[in-house]
This record gives structure tokens, C-alpha cells and sequence, in this order.
């Protein structure tokens, strides 16, 4: 019974995704947006010319849909859709969405190509979804103007079941208390910091003391900037002296040189995946390229970047560099409840 009204539900949500204006007005923009996403997820997203749905369909309650049912959609959304749209659709909907821990044990905040939201909007929605995780919180991944006030919260709540921490164009979290903080992480098994204007090398040194399950590693760069007057020595050394364990390490554009490169070969034998891709200071020879034979996965540093999922810039090989920030103007259209 409860399959027949998940059917119903994506079939009549599908419908109504097509025909907004029917829509309830307080459902706004994001849940409309909400909406798109269950259409395409439903079975009949595919056919353009949806009839009206039937009489018993449009009278339908869908604020009695069972409730299982109902998580079953929630969870084929992203968490800025719950809580920027859908959790406003309608009391049921809402209670579901903020009394499931399930729902938010693995957090993703990313914006998937969308225009970063403002600071006091990003971080009160990233709060709202560590309280939903309710302690049990296993992955928490953001992007755009969090702050070190998110990752209080995080570790205050779920320091003890967080496994994999991704960062994204967080310019307002800083090396010094990120460091003090991450020691908390003591599962950690995935970190990653990219995209910043700083470089991490207090938090890597802590992640690799702290964190023995640390596996992957990811701290990538928008843009190779040949002569930068920033160090990098601090992050390689890191890497190369308390990460013994690391199996997967990317370091996208990124000031490694090919001692740095030896020394994280030393330091970390058990590399299955390297990415060095735009990081222009390596010069791939023979002896580097013999020594990293062991890596079963490889990116060399002109490898292409087709595959690659970040924004990244075109490299600076000349000239000193100023970074700019990145995606200054802010989406402000969507309203976050956390009712």
C-alpha cells in the first residue's frame, strides 16, 4: 500500500512540477526548485506531455503520504532543497524533515554550480542541519561563507561518528582554530580544504596526529600560481611526516615541488591514487616517474581536467597573482525555515 502512495506521490508531485501555478504560493521558489527534482526522479519525468492529474489525485491529502513514503522523497533530494524548500511545503513535511536523524547523517551542503547564498543565511542553515543529525552526523560537506562557528557545532555534536569533512570555498574558516578543532575527529577517515586563499598546514599536522584512520586527503587550489610568495612547504611536510596511512591524496594546483613530491612518497607508502594535475613546479623525469610507479592511479601534472568537479582557473605561469574573491554575488532568493 505505502509503494502505491510513493508512486502517487512522485507521479502527482511530477505533475504539479510542470504546472507551478497551480502550485501553493507559501511553497515558493525553492520548493518549486524542490519539486523539479522529484519530477526527474520520478518514473514519469520522462514523458514531456504529463496529463492533469485525475480528480482523486488533485483531492489527494498529501500531508497524510505514510510516512515512510515520505522520507523515501525526502531522500532523493539534496539537504539545500529540504531546507531551503520542501520542508515548508506542509506541517507533516516539515516534522519529517527535521525529526529524522537518518535523513542527515550524511550532510551535503555543496552548491552544485549555483551561486553562493549569503554568510548569516549559509551558516544558519548549516547549524539547522548538524542539530537534524542529532549526534549521529557521518559526513559533512559545504561550500561558500561558513564559518568556524558550523564546525563548533559539528564537534560539540558528532565528534565521535564524524568520518569525512569536505570544505569548499570556506574563506572564513582559518587554519588556527580548524586545527584546535579537528583533533576532536578521531574517526576521520576524509578530509578535504579546497578552493581556499590560505594554505592548512596546523590543521594537516593536527588531522595527521590525531586522525589515525585518515585515508583521503584532498586540498586542492582554483588556480597554479608559479611565483606566489605563500609557502607550501608547511602542507607538504605535513602530509609526508603524519599521514602514513593516506590511500587517495590530491593536491590540484598546487606549489609542490619534486622534493615535496619525494618526500610524500616517502612518507606515505601506501598511496593507491595521486593527483597532481596543474601543479606546474613537478617535472615528471625519469627518476620521479620511476618512484611513483608503486601509485596505481596517477595524474600527472598536464593530465587533462575533464573529469575534474571544481572551478579552477587558468594557470599563472609569469607573474605574481592577487587572488580575487571568488562568486562575490550572493543568491538571495530562497527563504530558510527551520520550523
Amino acid at each position: 500500500m505505502d509503494g502505491d502512495w510513493l508512486v502517487a506521490a512522485l507521479s502527482y508531485l511530477a505533475s504539479l512540477a510542470r504546472r507551478l501555478d497551480e502550485f501553493p504560493r507559501r511553497v515558493g521558489t525553492a520548493s518549486s526548485h524542490a519539486i523539479d527534482l522529484i519530477a526527474m526522479a520520478s518514473p514519469s519525468s520522462s514523458h514531456r506531455d504529463e496529463p492533469a492529474p485525475a480528480p482523486e489525485e488533485a483531492t489527494r491529502d498529501w500531508a497524510e503520504l505514510p510516512r515512510d513514503a515520505l522520507l523515501t522523497v525526502l531522500h532523493k533530494l539534496g539537504h539545500v532543497d529540504i531546507l531551503m524548500g520542501v520542508a515548508q511545503v506542509c506541517g507533516p513535511w516539515a516534522r519529517a524533515a527535521r525529526e529524522e536523524p537518518e535523513l542527515w547523517r550524511r550532510v551535503d551542503l555543496r552548491l552544485h554550480g549555483r551561486r553562493l547564498m549569503p554568510p548569516r543565511r549559509t551558516n544558519s542553515m548549516a547549524r539547522e542541519a548538524v542539530r537534524r543529525s542529532a549526534g549521529q552526523c557521518q559526513a559533512f560537506w559545504a561550500e561558500g561563507a561558513l564559518d568556524h562557528s558550523v564546525i563548533s557545532l559539528l564537534a560539540d555534536t558528532s565528534a565521535l561518528s564524524l568520518k569525512s569533512l569536505r570544505l569548499i570555498y570556506c574563506d572564513w574558516i582559518y587554519d588556527t582554530p580548524l586545527a584546535l578543532t579537528i583533533t576532536k575527529f578521531t574517526l576521520l577517515e576524509e578530509l578535504e580544504l579546497s578552493n581556499y586563499r590560505a594554505d592548512f598546514p596546523k590543521t594537516c599536522t593536527a588531522a595527521g596526529k590525531a586522525c589515525p584512520l585518515l585515508k583521503r586527503l584532498r586540498l586542492s587550489s582554483e588556480r597554479f600560481v608559479k611565483h606566489s610568495q605563500v609557502p607550501a612547504d608547511g602542507e607538504v611536510a605535513a602530509i609526508a611526516t603524519t599521514m602514513p596511512g593516506l590511500r587517495s591524496l590530491q593536491l590540484f594546483a598546487k606549489r609542490l615541488t619534486n622534493g615535496g613530491l619525494a618526500a610524500i612518497l616517502d612518507g606515505c607508502p601506501l598511496l593507491e591514487s595521486l593527483d597532481i594535475r596543474h601543479c606546474f613546479n613537478i617535472v615528471m623525469n625519469d627518476e620521479l616517474c620511476a618512484r611513483c610507479s608503486l601509485v596505481e592511479m596517477l595524474r600527472h601534472p598536464h593530465d587533462p581536467t575533464d573529469d575534474y568537479d571544481l572551478q579552477f582557473s587558468s594557470p599563472d605561469l609569469d607573474y605574481p597573482w592577487v587572488r580575487m574573491t571568488p562568486q562575490t554575488e550572493y543568491y538571495d532568493e530562497w527563504e530558510f525555515s527551520s520550523r
